[in-house]
């Protein structure tokens, strides 16, 4: 167990799995976008029922769906390749992770300013 830990095995599950939201995520976007339906990932049921507009917010929240989606797919990707078959200097995957937090709390803020504006 402690060699499972040790290993880059972990790295890699999170990579996947940073990779997979991204995908999720882009696929949200899209099909938000197509059949004019916020996905429960953005809002709750009853938020939902809440909001005034929901065009407007698909319309809103769609790029930064968008653009979140592709920085968690491109992190998941480099970060693959990084920890599977390259060895990137540790310089890289601190930006990498950095790049990630911040595009994650941007996209809160969108979020939390688009639930202001069309609840």
């Amino acid at each position: 167990m402690q060699s499972f830990l040790n290993s880059d095995v972990v790295f890699i599950i999170f990579d996947a799995i940073v990779l997979l939201l991204g995908a999720y995520l882009m696929f949200c976007a899209f099909k938000m976008k197509k059949t004019d339906k916020i996905p429960p990932i953005l809002l709750a049921p009853k938020e939902l029922e809440l909001c005034k507009n929901p065009y407007g917010f698909i319309d809103y929240m769609f790029p930064y769906l968008l653009a979140f989606g592709i920085i968690c797919v491109l992190f998941g990707v480099s970060s693959i390749i990084g920890d599977a078959f390259l060895e990137f200097p540790k310089m890289f995957s601190a930006i990498a992770v950095v790049v990630l937090i911040a595009s994650w709390f941007a996209f809160s803020m969108m979020l939390k300013k688009a639930k202001g504006k069309y609840m």
